[in-house]
Order: C-alpha cells, then structure tokens, then sequence
C-alpha cells in the first residue's frame, strides 16, 4: 500500500503515513477497496481465463491489474500469457495461416 498524498510506501496496517503525517485513507471504488491484497478466488480467474479465451484484451487489461498487485502477480501473469497466445492465434485464423 502506498501514500496517496506523497507515494511512500506503507505498512498495510498503517493508520498514519510516516513521511507527510497524513491519514491513510485505503483508495475504494464501490466501497471495494482497490488494492486489497488478497488474490483473485477460483472462480474468479476461471470467469477471466474464459473470458479471455473470447476476448484477448479482457486477459490484458485484468493481467496487468494482476501484475500490479503482488498478491496477484502470479494471476496476472497467467492471464497475460493466455492472452498474449490468444491473440496470436486468433491473429493467424484471421490471416488464414
């Protein structure tokens, strides 16, 4: 977790940055905390490996998000691999190799 005020890196129990003093306010969209730490369930990458069988950038855009996270990483890693080969195939049906 970092500081959204000076960038520091922080503590995930962090109450207070301990470079500029500031309150650390964990950064939510929906009320879901963005960076929670935690890895992406069973079902959650399957909808995503699936999904990406269809639609290789859904694999590119949820990878990256992976590759930024850690706890993610190696999630991230997969969907950018299954992806990557995706498109290359659906790349070559298209150009009739």
């Amino acid at each position: 977790m970092f500081c959204r005020y000076c960038g520091k890196k922080l503590k995930n129990d962090a109450v207070i940055c301990t470079s500029c003093r500031r309150p650390v306010e964990p950064l939510t969209v929906a009320g879901v905390p963005v960076d929670s730490g935690r890895a992406w369930s069973f079902g959650m990458m399957a909808g995503l490996i699936a999904a990406t069988l269809f639609l290789p950038p859904v694999g590119i855009v949820f990878g990256f998000l992976g590759l930024r996270n850690p706890a993610r990483r190696t999630q991230g890693a997969v969907l950018m691999t299954v992806s990557v080969f995706m498109s290359l195939l659906m790349l070559a049906v298209m150009l009739g190799l």
